[in-house]
């Protein structure tokens, strides 16, 4: 007996909980996302890094979009990327390329984040487009 009291009351307290996560309002958004609270005001714009120098100090998973040329191919999915400022490594994953050859010559625009190592930086590109 004591068990079942102690399951009925354990399902009253515990209700309100998991039906805050069903509860929509008229336009099907989450009902209590807006009662949550929180600040509104501004915000510092995250910053996206726009060439290798700034890159190769940035932190890990800062957002780049760097533009430039590869000069050449490290193996795998593995590249060099150089701008005006510096060289850095790209890992360009095969679905990325969409069919298109890109040559030294060819100027792209390289999308991604930076991936800090113990001793290395690099770029692993979330996509790629070519401008010439």
């Amino acid at each position: 007996m004591k068990k079942l009291v102690l399951a009925c009351i354990l399902s009253l307290v515990a209700a309100p909980v998991f039906a805050e996560n069903y509860l929509v309002n008229a336009n099907g958004a989450p009902a209590a996302q807006q009662n949550k609270g929180g600040f509104k005001g501004p915000t510092k714009s995250k910053r996206i890094i726009r060439d290798v120098i700034s890159a190769l100090n940035a932190n890990d998973d800062t957002k780049v979009e760097l533009t430039g040329q590869l000069t050449m191919s490290l193996g795998d999915e593995d590249y060099m990327f150089q701008d005006s400022t510096g060289e850095i490594a790209v890992e360009i994953d095969d679905d990325i390329w969409y069919g298109r050859t890109v040559t030294p010559e060819n100027t792209i625009v390289i999308r991604g984040e930076v991936e800090k190592d113990w001793n290395n930086t690099s770029i692993d590109a979330d996509s790629l487009e070519v401008l010439q």
